[in-house]
């Protein structure tokens, strides 16, 4: 695939809206003070696949079914259970150590799909793309230096998943990117509803799990789950069609700069000196990885 063409311009477009999407999380928990992890990523879910499965009947009308089904089995599995295990991992390593640590350690996302992409989707990233995910890296470590901590070994283990688990989930999106991957997401939310709703009465000890939520909370969820959720997600399955493994998981590295961003226009909240720092670095490499393809191309092929 050649980066200069329209389609990659547009998957970038649509991976930018889709990490836009995301950051809005803080937002919507703000307004959900008492609801744990587990409440919120049960319904959340739900409300996702509800959404997408409207979408795809819409689009696709009665040939909707003949949409799952011509997704290959063991690819349908492997999208909805790495989108399941990345929001329950992602719930119980911030039970384990700190948001910063957790943070910092999703920011390994892209080094993963590096190092994975050869073998799953047939792509070899370049030095621009690793220069990027390294300056990411960095990026995410400047801004959450105050508040990393060391945890327990299992704390550690858990958050090492949590970027595994999305680095999987976009390769896999990558490796079959001819097809349209929207039904495997869809089927992963209903399951990560199901999870998340058990695992609130195991690990979050409440006697009905995580499903009862009051009638204003599950109003909330059901606007939170379509736009912070669903849409992205729509946007994120048809930019992975054009858009290198590496560099899709370096935009959505956006999410740590746009996140304190939401909270300073919502909530008046100063984002901290190390913020910009590490924000402007996580910005280069965003745009290095976008256009460093691009620039090394055209210095290797010199002036025409």
């Amino acid at each position: 695939m050649t980066v200069s063409e329209p389609r990659y311009e547009t998957g970038i477009i649509f991976v930018l809206l889709a990490t836009v999407g995301w950051s809005l999380a803080g937002v919507f928990v703000r307004f959900l003070p008492g609801l744990d992890g587990w409440q919120i990523n049960c319904w959340r879910g739900f409300w996702m696949s509800v959404f997408v499965l409207v979408y795809l009947v819409a689009t696709y009308g009665r040939d909707v079914g003949t949409k799952f089904r011509n997704i290959p089995p063991k690819a349908l599995i492997a999208v909805a259970s790495f989108f399941t295990a990345g929001s329950t991992l992602y719930v119980t390593s911030l039970t384990l150590t700190g948001t910063a640590t957790v943070s910092v350690i999703g920011a390994l996302s892209p080094i993963f799909a590096g190092i994975l992409s050869p073998w799953i989707t047939h792509e070899r990233p370049t030095l621009a793309s690793w220069l990027a995910a390294l300056m990411a890296l960095g990026g995410a470590g400047v801004i959450a230096w105050d508040g990393i901590t060391a945890g327990n070994l299992l704390g550690m283990v858990v958050c090492l998943l949590v970027p595994i688990s999305f680095a999987g989930q976009t390769l896999a999106l990558r490796r079959y990117r001819g097809i349209d991957m929207v039904p495997a997401i869809c089927v992963g939310g209903f399951v990560t509803f199901i999870v998340a709703g058990v695992m609130g009465y195991v690990a979050g000890g409440h006697p009905g799990g995580g499903f009862p939520v009051s009638p204003q909370e599950m109003i909330l969820l059901a606007f939170m789950g379509p736009l912070q959720l669903s849409i992205p997600l729509i946007l994120y399955a048809k930019g992975a069609k054009h858009v290198p493994a590496v560099t899709l998981t370096l935009v959505v590295m956006l999410d740590v700069v746009l996140s304190p961003f939401w909270a300073w226009i919502g909530a008046g909240e100063l984002p901290a000196k190390s913020a910009y720092i590490g924000g402007s670095i996580i910005i280069l490499a965003v745009m290095v990885s976008i256009l460093g393809d691009r620039w090394m191309r055209r210095a290797n092929v010199g002036p025409t």
